[in-house]
């Protein structure tokens, strides 16, 4: 077993050296956000402070005074990269000559890179293929109050243009055979439609209504709008219906959109939580080697994730971060397993056409 000399800054155990000296990964990550960030500290005290003392949690240390320590034990400031990705070093690479006439484009520095990038274009997509009659690309539109009708319409062409954005930004997804494709994005589409909409919530700072991806919105607090259908009356009455498909709404806000918020989830975690979705394991009809490549897949996103916490968090801080963030995912599935009952109740009552197609396109979903 190899044995590290003590931290020169902290005297915690050290992990060899970085910048210069010997260093523990927590003191590396502190003296890389700090230069990156171009940070500058205050000092509680008259500059002196300790640092060295390893029975005073880090938490509670002058940051001014550990930047001070830093330079003093010889870490230099020039051999941090300053325009590195903050989840990992942008290095050269080489796509290796293939004999397929398909067209090759270079490898993507991490795996979520193509993700986000794609995710504003997707944004503005979304712009184009909702505009309703009157509406202008040019102009914000006023948010309108969703029925589920509306909702239903909505959720036909969000599924087209996410399963666009998905196939685009993961050659991983693309090379599977259509009938896994198939089962990996039939599985991932309503769990991310409850995901982005707490996304959504976290940037807007509330969670009263239901957010949707065109900007529109459903009233979580007068769900009988939702059921209301003036042009065709139905058979249940819209306060009935509210009452008794409350439960679905109040579980998604509660399972998923009140954690989100309460974390304060930002883009970066949200579209890790996406992927980790979509390369989901243990499908009916999922092959092996599906299987394993979305277990390579979720490794892959679990381990970048740790990347990003590293270069943007304490050390101290991101392992409960992580936690957090991951058991949104099995309240996501439990939200969404009673989304999908309530979808089979409505298509029952209803018995509509309109829906049909839609409600047959998920609703095997809970034997997976």
């Amino acid at each position: 077993m190899k044995f590290f000399k003590p931290c020169l800054v902290c005297n915690s155990p050290g992990n060899g050296l970085h910048f210069g000296i010997e260093a523990c990964r927590g003191c590396t990550s502190f003296f890389r956000r700090t230069i990156v960030q171009d940070k500058t500290y205050g000092c509680n005290g008259d500059e002196s402070c300790e640092i060295g003392n390893i029975y005073i949690a880090m938490a509670q240390k002058c940051r001014k005074c550990r930047f001070s320590k830093c330079l003093e034990a010889g870490m230099r400031s020039e051999a941090v990269q300053k325009h590195r990705d903050s989840y990992g070093s942008r290095k050269d690479l080489v796509v290796a000559p293939s004999s397929s006439s398909r067209l090759k484009f270079p490898v993507p520095y991490t795996l979520l890179e193509p993700i986000r990038n794609n995710y504003t274009h997707l944004e503005c997509v979304r712009q184009v293929v909702h505009l309703e009659d009157g509406d202008s690309v040019f102009l914000k539109r006023t948010p309108k109050r969703h029925t589920f009708k509306d909702t239903n319409k909505l959720m036909h062409k969000e599924f087209e243009i996410v399963t666009d954005w998905i196939l685009n930004s993961f050659q991983q997804l693309s090379d599977f055979p259509s009938d896994q494709k198939d089962i990996l994005l039939r599985h991932f589409y309503m769990q991310f439609f409850i995901l982005e909409g707490g996304f959504i919530a976290c940037k807007k700072g509330r969670n009263d209504v239901w957010f949707l991806p065109n900007g529109d919105y459903i009233d979580c607090q007068n769900l009988s709008t939702f059921y209301t259908d003036p042009n065709n009356p139905q058979p249940i009455a819209s306060e009935n219906s509210a009452m008794m498909f409350k439960g679905s709404c109040t579980g998604c806000r509660r399972m998923v959109t009140c954690p989100m918020l309460r974390e304060q989830i930002d883009q970066f975690e949200f579209l890790a939580l996406a992927a980790l979705l979509l390369f989901e394991t243990g499908l009916d009809g999922q092959s092996k080697e599906c299987a394993d490549t979305c277990r390579k897949v979720r490794s892959t996103v679990q381990r970048e994730l740790l990347q990003y916490y590293d270069s943007t968090r304490e050390s101290n801080e991101y392992p409960i971060r992580m936690g957090s963030l991951l058991s949104i995912l099995p309240s996501l599935q439990r939200a969404t397993y009673k989304m999908l009952d309530d979808m089979e109740l409505i298509h029952l009552l209803n018995n509509s056409p309109e829906g049909d197609s839609f409600y047959k396109l998920f609703s095997d979903q809970r034997c997976h």
